[in-house]
């Protein structure tokens, strides 16, 4: 059996066969490639296209509905199990004149914002390719989760989210 490159998940004949094309990864994984370059073409200025296969390929990826328990008129025809995602970002230590200056130019705050912003979204990527790696259209239950950890004398936040990835009618 071979392995994805990226999540060294096992993959079985039919998988294995579809990964040579995709550069040994697995479904998963590369749509969460995919994502993650729509994502940022998506962030570049806009240029018409005539391609419409691109935009067809995301639709259902783009589509999918992350919601809370409580939505009413949901109707669930199969629950897949629970699925998460994660994003880690590094935060930068400011030096004594970078903290100076940031109380008089707001510059300073808004690249830990960027780089959190993206921590967020790679989280996202990766829970909506497993929720679609697992069957399901629709994710319900959603949580977020910050957490701070230190390593090397180094502060990372850790992103963490989860759902359950269900199939709706």
């Amino acid at each position: 059996m071979s392995q994805c490159v990226e999540c060294k998940t096992r993959m079985g004949f039919t998988e294995s066969n579809v990964a040579r094309e995709h550069k040994g990864l697995c479904v998963a994984c590369h749509v969460k490639s995919l994502v993650k370059e729509k994502v940022a073409a998506a962030n570049k200025p806009h240029r018409p296209t005539n391609v419409k296969s691109i935009d067809n390929l995301f639709t259902k990826f783009e589509d999918m509905l992350v919601t809370s328990e409580t939505a009413m008129n949901l109707r669930i025809r199969k629950r897949f199990g629970v699925v998460h995602g994660e994003g880690i970002f590094v935060v930068e230590s400011q030096s004594f004149v970078k903290k100076l200056l940031s109380i008089f130019i707001k510059r300073y705050r808004s690249i830990d914002r960027k780089t959190l912003k993206t921590a967020i979204t790679d989280a996202m990527v990766e829970l909506k390719a497993a929720a679609l790696k697992a069957g399901g259209n629709a994710i319900v239950g959603y949580d977020i989760q910050y957490t701070n950890v230190i390593f090397n004398s180094k502060e990372h936040v850790i992103v963490s989210v989860s759902g359950t990835s269900v199939e709706t009618a």
